[in-house]
């Protein structure tokens, strides 16, 4: 696998943790196909961390200047002020829950970790639950990619990986931005 795919899917889990929009789970799963599941699980193991890293700078922009992160945010494409109050509401109550969930359910990272740097838990709790979470929604891809290539297999058809794949996130990114365009 090289250096290049844990520092690609590093520096992307940190964008995509800041202000970049496209998941890192899009390279890990390409990763799946083209090296296995073995390292998937390591390269979501890097995602998780780099991404509690950019977590924790967004909570501590949160924790220091709460407006002008908030404002910040709501420049990713799809993120709206509903997301924003969503994530206030869901890390003052059942934060770690909401933020597995949040992973699965629209709600972008980011804004938990601003919210959490405004009024939330410390990062000796969040960069932590942070980890778990994401590695969570990364293990999970891991698997349905893994998943998804047996079946291939089994059909005699591995070599339509990577365009299930690419069909897969499509249906995805299309209905998340058809959904928040209707919001």
């Amino acid at each position: 696998m090289g250096l290049i795919w844990p520092v690609a899917v590093a520096c992307w889990a940190v964008a995509e943790a800041t202000f970049f929009f496209i998941v890192p789970d899009v390279l890990i799963t390409i990763a799946v196909l083209k090296f296995g599941p073995r390292a998937g699980v390591r390269l979501a193991v890097v995602a998780a961390v780099a991404a509690a890293a950019g977590g924790l700078g967004m909570w501590l922009w949160g924790h220091a200047c709460p407006e002008a992160a908030r404002k910040a945010v709501l420049t990713v494409p799809a993120v709206g002020p509903d997301l924003l109050t969503r994530a206030h509401r869901e890390i003052a109550q059942n934060w770690f829950v909401h933020l597995v969930l949040g992973a699965v359910t629209g709600v972008p990272y980011k804004l938990y970790a601003v919210e959490a740097g405004a009024h939330g838990p410390t990062p000796l709790l969040f960069v932590p639950a942070s980890i778990a979470a994401r590695l969570t929604r990364f293990l999970v891809a891991v698997g349905l990619t893994t998943l998804m290539s047996k079946v291939l297999t089994r059909l005699n058809k591995p070599e339509w990986g990577y365009r299930v794949l690419a069909l897969a996130w499509c249906l995805v990114y299309g209905t998340y931005f058809y959904i928040r365009a209707t919001a």
